[in-house]
C-alpha cells in the first residue's frame, strides 16, 4: 500500500493499538527460531513496490522503519516531516496467505509559512490490518493484498477517519538476475478534511538487481492520482534503495525519494531493519 505520511485533523490517540504491536514486535525481536518451511527471505521493505510473497504458516517477519525524513516546500513555505518507530507484523496463516498488522510510529511535523513563521504536531500515527494471498503460489509471481487503514493515531497526525485498499502486487524475472516489480492499487483514501473517503489509484513499478549475494539495488518510479474533494492532484515518485541481508533472517535497508512533480514531496529517506522468526 502507499506510504503516505498523513498530517490531518483525526480523533483521538487509542494507546491499545500501538502497545499490542511494540509487545508483539518484541517477541518476534528476541525469539528463539522455531522449525518451520524454509522460504526465500521476502521483506516488504525497502520500496515503493509491494512483494507477492507470503510467509510461510507459521512464520512471523517483524519490520520497522527505524527513521524516515520527507521535506516538501511551495511558495515559500515548508514542512519536514520525521516519522521513527515505524512497526509492521507479517504472519503466515495459510500455504500462500499471511496477515499485516502495523501501526505508524511517532510522527513529527514541522510547518513553516512563507513568513518564516513555524509550528509543529506530534505524536503517534494511525495503524493498519492487511490480508496478501498469493494467486499462483506462495512467492509469486501475483498475488492480491487487501488493507484497511485505522484512525487510531493522534489528533493532527493521523488521518482521522477509515480507509482502505486493494493492490495487486507482481514480480516476475527478466533474465541476467533483474526482476521487474508492478503494483497497480485502488484506494478507498481518506479525505482532507478527515471525514469521508475518496477515490485514489495508481501504481508503482521498478527494476532489482542484486549486487552482490548479500545486497540487492532497486530502482523504481510510482505515479497516484487522489480525487481528494479538496483538490485533486498526481503524485509522482522516483525511488531508489538498498537491502543488505546481513544474515539469513536479518536484512538492513535504505531508500531515497525524490519527488518528480510540484504535488510530490521534494524529497524523503528512510532506514529500516527486517527480522524474520521460523
Amino acid at each position: 500500500m502507499r506510504r503516505v505520511t498523513a498530517i490531518g485533523m483525526t480523533n483521538a490517540y487509542h494507546p491499545r493499538a500501538l502497545s499490542l504491536v511494540i509487545v508483539l514486535a518484541a517477541g518476534v525481536f528476541t525469539a528463539a527460531p522455531a522449525l518451520a518451511e524454509d522460504r526465500e527471505f521476502c521483506a516488504n521493505r525497502p520500496g515503493l513496490d509491494t512483494p507477492p510473497c507470503t510467509m510461510a504458516p507459521g512464520t512471523v517477519m517483524a519490520e520497522v522503519g527505524l527513521a524516515g525524513i520527507q521535506h516538501s516546500s511551495d511558495g515559500g513555505a515548508s514542512s519536514d516531516v520525521l516519522t521513527a518507530a515505524d512497526l509492521a507484523l507479517r504472519v503466515g496463516i495459510a500455504q500462500s496467505a499471511e496477515l499485516e498488522l502495523g501501526v505508524t510510529g511517532f510522527v513529527r511535523d514541522r510547518e513553516t509559512d512563507a513568513s518564516g513563521q513555524r509550528s509543529t504536531t506530534s505524536g503517534v500515527g494511525d495503524s493498519f490490518v492487511a490480508i496478501r494471498r498469493g494467486l499462483a503460489g506462495p512467492n509469486g509471481p501475483v498475488a492480491i493484498q487487501v488493507y484497511a487503514t485505522l484512525p487510531t493515531g493522534k489528533a493532527g497526525v493521523g488521518a482521522g477517519d477509515w480507509g482502505a485498499g486493494v493492490l495487486l502486487p507482481m514480480q516476475f524475472d527478466i533474465g541476467h538476475g533483474f526482476s521487474l516489480a508492478l503494483t497497480p492499487e485502488v484506494d478507498a483514501a481518506v479525505n482532507s478534511s478527515g471525514n469521508g473517503r475518496h477515490l485514489a489509484y495508481g501504481s508503482a513499478g521498478g527494476l532489482s538487481h542484486p549486487l552482490t549475494k548479500a545486497l540487492t539495488l532497486t530502482g523504481e518510479l510510482a505515479a497516484f492520482r487522489d480525487n481528494d474533494p479538496g483538490g485533486h492532484a498526481t503524485q509522482v515518485t522516483a525511488a531508489g534503495s538498498l537491502a543488505w541481508q546481513v544474515a539469513d533472517d536479518w536484512q538492513l535497508d535504505l531508500e531515497g525519494d525524490a519527488g518528480l512533480n510540484h504535488n510530490t514531496p521534494d524529497y524523503a529517506i528512510m532506514i529500516g531493519v527486517a527480522r524474520r522468526i521460523r
